[in-house]
């Protein structure tokens, strides 16, 4: 489990509404993973686990085998593979990251709303396998305002840009961000 340092009240209504902006945006994250099924499903769910869960409440709730496709494809040098989608892997990865990555977005924009100029990321769960991307900011401190702008800015809207800055860098990333103290 991920250990959120103001994980309260306070930063869940921020979460909340970063998170419904981006759903009223037009054009929400969804995980290319998700079935049709599971593409109506995930904002609810992701809604309730904000208001009152975490993420192991939220990959609970997306472990139904029907919200995942069965396989997809994928590429590995020049050919393109396909493999199985195991529902449970695939529901925790998408829970943690989904998670993690609405906490940075809300408790920035607490943090902004506070006055409050600096932030430091920390690994906030332990990671079988560290990320060389993850490590490179690993007790790092960094301006909130670049935390919050880089709001997935490494894969969505536009995918693949593998030199945008932001936290949790991706998918099973482990990092988050806390208050400098």
């Amino acid at each position: 489990m991920y250990n959120f340092e103001e994980l309260d009240e306070i930063t869940r209504k921020w979460m909340l509404e970063e998170f419904q902006d981006e759903e009223k945006s037009g054009n929400p994250y969804r995980s290319s993973r998700l079935s049709s099924i599971g593409l109506k499903v995930f904002p609810n769910e992701m809604e309730k686990a904000i208001k009152e869960g975490n993420e192991k409440t939220l990959a609970l709730a997306l472990y139904d085998p029907k919200y995942w496709k069965t396989s997809e494809t994928y590429p590995r040098g020049n050919k393109i593979h396909t493999r199985k989608i195991n529902p449970i892997k695939a529901a925790e990865f998408l829970a943690y990251t989904e998670f993690n990555t609405w906490y940075v977005r809300g408790f920035a924009r607490r943090l902004l709303e506070e006055g409050e100029e600096f932030c430091q990321v920390y690994r906030a769960a332990p990671a079988w396998k560290p990320r060389a991307e993850c490590l490179t900011h690993e007790n790092q401190i960094y301006k909130v305002k670049k935390i919050y702008e880089g709001h997935r800015a490494r894969y969505w809207p536009k995918p693949g840009d593998e030199t945008a800055f932001c936290i949790p860098v991706g998918t099973n990333c482990h990092h988050s961000i806390k208050r400098v103290k």
